[in-house]
């Protein structure tokens, strides 16, 4: 993937939907669909929303027929109601502007996941969770014929799952013939944009709570942008474990304890616990962020489940969504504090690809995405 980002800066035409020609064909569309449910109710509807332009231009294309896939949580290859696509469907079905609700049809394909379907519209339909099948997750190359035998092209827009070897991910490609989804495309330009020619000087903020994961994307980082802030628990275990201080990666000189109290940052008060970073960082960060070009946000900076502890996140959000620069914001907490302030619009872009964007900065093997590219 690495020698590949050297290459590449976007999805090639011929791999692009406004290049291919879906006139009276029946399409295949992989989203990322896996949205929070309770209850029977969506909690989330951004996925669904990233969803909709691409379904709405293979529709405008002509498409006969469009068959969508997607997963929801973990079933474990078994079919369990709770992981049903059925919300799913109810508002996919509300923005194309259905009349009626959706219909659960069966049909008399051997699957978990292909023996039903709801019908949206007319022309579109949604297929129950692909993890209902054990083939899904397992790169079964039956279950991979089984969905090529649904259509005569397919469209890969699951930019959110591009780092799983799953049948839809990888299985597909090799059976029908491929293109990018738009919110695919709009990934891959944005994140390449970022690693092959970031406008400068490039400011990367990694925060978040899950260390193991941020480590690759600090030193990938480390090496290409001028300045790698670092926040929140992974700052903390950062400095516990001693990684490296290099002149590039700055680190939190201040914080929050669990009583509210602003101390600072050594291995007693961090052993004690610090929920967000403190207003010398701030301050700090700040300055820094102030002259930069391109931004790159992935983590927040505190324990923002707590209202206690999220002044320092907002705080920068705010900063950097008022900055004249390229800016682009990565994870699903940040993505949360980014709509809960409405600054979506003041981002350049907000990517929905969790752990599939941080694979995709640390250079990891994606096939699914190569698959796409070549």
């Amino acid at each position: 993937m690495a020698e590949l980002s050297k290459r590449i800066v976007r999805v090639p035409p011929h791999r692009q939907i406004s290049k291919a020609d879906f006139r009276l064909k029946r399409v295949l569309i992989r989203f990322d669909l896996n949205v929070p449910v309770e209850k029977g109710e969506v909690q989330d509807e951004k996925r669904i929303e990233a969803a909709m332009p691409t379904l709405k231009k293979v529709m405008e294309r002509g498409a006969k027929e469009i068959i969508v896939i997607s997963h929801l949580g973990r079933p474990e290859g078994k079919r369990r109601d709770e992981f049903s696509l059925r919300p799913v469907a109810q508002i996919i079905a509300k923005r194309l502007r259905s009349r009626v609700k959706p219909k659960k049809i069966e049909t008399e394909i051997d699957s978990p996941a292909l023996k039903e379907y709801f019908e949206l519209t007319p022309r579109v339909k949604l297929f129950e969770n692909l993890r209902f099948d054990p083939g899904e997750e397992s790169n079964s190359a039956s279950f991979a014929k089984k969905l090529a035998s649904l259509a005569d092209i397919f469209v890969q827009d699951a930019f959110a799952n591009i780092h799983r070897e799953h049948t839809s991910m990888v299985g597909l490609p090799e059976l029908l013939p491929t293109y990018a989804g738009l919110l695919l495309e709009k990934e891959v330009y944005h994140l390449m944009k970022i690693l092959n020619n970031p406008d400068r000087p490039f400011v990367t903020l990694i925060g978040g709570a899950k260390v193991a994961d941020k480590l690759p994307i600090i030193e990938a980082f480390s090496k290409i942008a001028e300045a790698v802030l670092v926040a929140g628990k992974t700052a903390n275990e950062y400095i516990l474990e001693g990684h490296p201080r290099t002149g590039d990666i700055y680190l939190p000189t201040d914080g929050i304890s669990k009583l509210g109290s602003i101390v600072p940052i050594n291995e007693q008060t961090l052993k004690s616990g610090i929920f967000d970073v403190g207003p010398q960082t701030i301050m700090l960060y700040k300055s820094i962020l102030a002259s930069a070009k391109t931004i790159f946000w992935n983590g927040n900076l505190g324990m923002t489940e707590n209202k206690r502890f999220i002044h320092g996140t907002y705080e920068i959000a705010r900063f950097i969504g008022k900055l004249k620069a390229h800016k682009v914001a990565s994870g699903g907490n940040t993505d949360e504090v980014i709509s809960a302030l409405n600054l979506t619009d003041q981002y350049s872009f907000v990517s929905t690809g969790g752990g599939a964007t941080s694979d995709f900065i640390a250079g990891k093997k994606l096939l699914a995405l190569e698959l796409l590219l070549r």
